[in-house]
């Protein structure tokens, strides 16, 4: 297992105040529906600035795996990373 990020800096921003409870509730079932799929991958939220910038935190076999939920889903993003922990 890797640790992904999905990196929203640009067209992939999300500021807090236009995420309605809809929008919320619309991407938790799509991404509840696909992890069905994928037993195997962790979804562990998604964190954003005021201004939208963003990072998803995912856990899952390889960053490709990471790409297809996220495109099945219709996120938008811009850039999708393997990290490693350091500290």
């Amino acid at each position: 297992m890797v640790r992904v990020f999905v990196m929203r800096y640009n067209k992939g921003k999300l500021p807090p105040d236009e995420i309605t409870g809809e929008m919320k509730e619309d991407i938790v079932k799509k991404v509840e529906d696909l992890l069905k799929e994928y037993p195997d991958v962790k979804f562990n939220g998604l964190w954003v600035n005021e201004d939208g910038i963003g990072i998803c935190d995912w856990e899952a076999p390889d960053v490709d795996t990471v790409k297809r939920i996220v495109e099945a889903v219709g996120s938008p993003y811009d850039d999708i990373v393997e990290v490693k922990k350091v500290l």
